[in-house]
């Protein structure tokens, strides 16, 4: 039988050897120093199929096209969860770095089947400023 002054340490210990940086879910500090002033793509996790991409402003606002079909979003973190609103509709997602350009999406517990891709950084600017 495992005994609890045990149960501590062997947590912790599970804690250190963990690898830091890829396949961590994302705080809301990692969140707001990633996705705000970056562009992303991916295909839905609605439909598995319609493409998107997303350019995410730092002001909270976004704008992107799903298909061919324009679209503005808000943006906002909240619990280490990124939120956005369509006015259509709404979601959260907890964001696993898997990679510097591969974010995984998970709704709760659940991993979504698509990922996003970091197409531009938020700390490249483009050349027209």
């Amino acid at each position: 039988m495992f005994s609890r002054q045990y149960a501590l340490p062997a947590a912790f210990a599970l804690c250190l050897a963990a690898p830091a940086g890829a396949d961590e879910i994302m705080s809301a500090e990692d969140l707001l120093a990633t996705i705000p002033g970056a562009v992303l793509t991916g295909i839905s996790n609605e439909d598995g199929a319609t493409p998107w991409v997303q350019t995410y402003g730092r002001d909270g606002q976004a704008k992107g096209v799903f298909g061919a079909r324009d679209y503005s979003s808000s943006w906002a973190v909240r619990r280490d969860l990124w939120c956005e609103d369509w006015g259509s509709g709404s979601g959260c997602w907890r964001l696993e770095r898997v990679d510097e350009n591969t974010i995984q999406p998970y709704h709760g517990d659940r991993k979504l089947q698509n990922v996003w891709t970091i197409q531009r950084h938020s700390d490249t600017q483009p050349a027209n400023g």
